[in-house]
């Protein structure tokens, strides 16, 4: 059974495996407080079989407009719509505080999430050097939502 969530904070662990696996950085446990804090509507989890296998973590960002700050699909679990899922419950949930747009950054170098974001609607708006811990760049992204 696939089920999308509110992120609580007993999913920290589950969400840093995630993000260390899917996206090779590590995050201290605050951080994911401090998201969750700013917008709850906008923290997701997914759990297949009664385990969180994927999260999309996003923060009001000025204006109208939220941004996305991660989205995590365990290596194993890609390609099975869990991604495509959390998306469909981030644009209803920024529909619903009001949002017009969303916004988000990717690692030049991973053409699937170009790929995925773009088929989800994003355009690339512009570029940012030395944006990732390890110095690699990222495209910025942005998705105009309609109510």
């Amino acid at each position: 059974m696939i089920l999308v969530r509110p992120f609580s904070p007993t999913d920290i662990p589950l969400v840093m495996e995630i993000v260390r696996r899917s996206l090779g950085e590590t995050y201290p446990p605050s951080l994911y407080l401090t998201v969750h804090n700013l917008w709850r509507e906008g923290f997701l989890v997914l759990q297949a079989e009664g385990v969180v296998v994927a999260f999309v973590a996003a923060v009001p960002s000025g204006g109208r407009v939220a941004r996305v700050l991660m989205l995590g699909v365990l290596p194993e679990r890609r390609r099975m719509g869990y991604g495509h899922q959390l998306m469909g419950e981030l644009y209803s949930n920024s529909i619903a505080k009001g949002f017009d747009a969303l916004i988000l950054e990717v690692r030049k170098s991973n053409k699937d999430a170009i790929g995925f974001y773009e088929r989800q609607g994003f355009a690339l708006t512009g570029e940012i050097d030395n944006f990732y811990s390890n110095g690699e760049g990222a495209y910025k992204m942005s998705k105009t939502l309609q109510s």
